[in-house]
Parts: structure tokens; C-alpha cells; sequence
């Protein structure tokens, strides 16, 4: 348990700390709509990741082929490419918060959006689908079979360590907007913005040459 335990730390450490788009998202969102809206973005992300998890345990082999099938990547890459620049866009292109704030609803319905947007971005990512089904798989086929939950033990526990660096993120986020000048923030959203847009844009390239 404790050799699962420690693997599945390391593994989810290595994965939480790459800066994706995720990174981008969290940081857009906590500085222009307040901590509680990047956690739930986080909490999002993290519905996600667990999903995919446990659908990799519970099928095995099957949806990692599923994932690996180039229409599919293909489909999901062009979703998660436009999600992304839709979300860029939105940081980029100056708003009106209030009326933003009406639009959604208030304060609950903000945090379900941000909520939504962790989970359809992390959704639409055919790289996070092979992480978690990839890992899923490759740690049930190779537990030992004298540690009874192994698998169940690594995946939690790279589960949790994801999630812990994803709200870290948003901590840190908060805590560079709290020391910032006024007026810093929103350009550091807006340069978060161009930067999914980029990401996105990037995907959406590498998509076409890929198809041809």
C-alpha cells in the first residue's frame, strides 16, 4: 500500500505541475472573479480527472483504445481547441463585470459556470483522456497481486495529488493578485487570455496537419 501510495504522489505531482491550459484557465478566472470562482473551477477539473480515472479502472483496456483512435482525438482536440479560444477570447476582450455577473445569475451561478468550464475543458483534452486511461490501465495490469487495492490506492492517491497542485495554483493566483498594483490584474488575465488563445490555435494546427 505504501509503495502504491507513493508512486501514485509522484505520478500525480509530475502530471498537476505542467502548465497547460488548465494553469492559463485558473489564473484568468481568480483574478477576474475571486477565489471561490477558481476553486470551483478546480473542483471542475477535478470531477473530471476522477471520472476518467475510474472509468480507466472499471474498462480496462477498452477506452484507452477508444482514446487512441484518431477520429477521436481528432473530434475531441477540435472541441477542447475551440473551448479554449472561446475562454481566451473572453479573457482578452474587455467586459463589463456586473452586467457579466447579471447575465449568469449571481454569485452560485458564477461558481456552477467556472465549475462547468474545469470540466468541459479537462473533458475535451484527448491528452488528459490517455493520462488517465494510459495510467489506469497500465498500473491495473502490473499491480502486484500480494497488495490487495493497489490500483485503487495509486489511482486515489494521483488523483488527489492533481487536485492539490490544481488548487495550489489558484491559491497562488489569489496571492499574486492581493500584492499586484491596481489595474495589473486584468492585464495578467488578458495575457492569460492570448495565451489559450495561442494554445488552442496551436491544437487546432497541429490537428490539420495531422488529418493530412
Amino acid at each position: 500500500m505504501t509503495e502504491a501510495i507513493i508512486k501514485g504522489a509522484l505520478a500525480g505531482l509530475a502530471y498537476g505541475m505542467l502548465l497547460g491550459p488548465l494553469f492559463f484557465m485558473s489564473l484568468q478566472v481568480t483574478l477576474q472573479r475571486g477565489l471561490a470562482n477558481g476553486l470551483s473551477l478546480a473542483a471542475g477539473a477535478f470531477f473530471s480527472d476522477a471520472l476518467l480515472a475510474v472509468g480507466g479502472w472499471w474498462s480496462s483496456g477498452q477506452l484507452l483504445a477508444l482514446a487512441r483512435q484518431p477520429l477521436f482525438q481528432s473530434a475531441m482536440g477540435t472541441v477542447g481547441a475551440l473551448l479554449i479560444i472561446s475562454f481566451g477570447i473572453s479573457a482578452v476582450v474587455p467586459r463589463n463585470l456586473e452586467a457579466s455577473g447579471r447575465f449568469l445569475g449571481g454569485l452560485a451561478a458564477r461558481r456552477r459556470f467556472s465549475f462547468a468550464k474545469g470540466f468541459a475543458l479537462n473533458m475535451a483534452n484527448p491528452s488528459n483522456w490517455l493520462f488517465w486511461l494510459g495510467l489506469a490501465t497500465a498500473v491495473r495490469a502490473e499491480a502486484p497481486d500480494h497488495i490487495e487495492g493497489y490500483t485503487i490506492w495509486f489511482l486515489a492517491t494521483t488523483i488527489f495529488m492533481v487536485f492539490s497542485t490544481d488548487m495550489a495554483k489558484v491559491l497562488l493566483a489569489r496571492k499574486v493578485g492581493q500584492v499586484l498594483r491596481p489595474g495589473l490584474p486584468g492585464k495578467i488575465v488578458r495575457v492569460a487570455g492570448l495565451v489559450l488563445i495561442l494554445i488552442g490555435v496551436s491544437v487546432l494546427v497541429q490537428l490539420h496537419f495531422m488529418a493530412e
